[in-house]
């Protein structure tokens, strides 16, 4: 009885060793949104309403003007002072997303991480958060035009990007 005992012991025991497939305490990673498809269907000028766009511009949005590429679907919004835009960019990068945000971060100017997924960089004239979100990557940018003036509360300008990248996230 107690061989028997012994035996259904450590077959109980080799069966929970092979649950879980990770180390012990870490967390397995959540499965990735599956949004790439919504990338050929999305209008970008459409993702942020015009309450959301100025929040994150501190003034009226202006005109919004198309600029997508073979790679990328963007969008330019003009404040109404002329002074300076938001570009939203929408990716389907052909590695994973978090992969080029990572990439990303490596090669940005001043990148501070906001998250795993999620980092921000500033410079004189501009400011930059991005995200992975899902199969895509979203990208909000905060940019003078020349002569329109320069960035002067960096973290300010980033919270409100931050935000703005949010509501985005929720409909990408």
């Amino acid at each position: 009885m107690t061989l028997r005992r012994a035996v259904l012991s450590a077959g109980v025991l080799l069966a929970l060793a092979g649950c879980g497939g990770g180390k012990p305490g870490q967390a397995q990673p959540a499965e990735t949104k599956r949004n790439g498809a919504l990338y050929d269907a999305v209008d970008v000028c459409g993702l942020a309403t015009d309450d959301q766009l100025k929040a994150a511009l501190g003034e009226a949005p202006g005109a919004k003007e198309r600029r997508d590429t073979d790679s990328l679907k963007a969008c330019s919004i003009d404040g109404t002072s002329g002074n300076f835009y938001l570009f939203v960019v929408l990716v389907r990068p052909s590695m994973g997303a978090a992969q080029q945000v990572d990439y990303d971060k490596k090669t940005a100017t001043d990148a501070k991480s906001i998250d795993a997924t999620t980092y921000s960089s500033t410079g004189t004239g501009e400011a930059h958060v991005e995200t992975a979100s899902g199969e895509l990557v979203v990208r909000v940018s905060l940019v003078y035009y020349q002569d329109g003036g320069s960035i002067t509360d960096a973290p300010a300008v980033v919270a409100r990007l931050q935000t703005l990248l949010g509501a985005i996230t929720k409909k990408t």
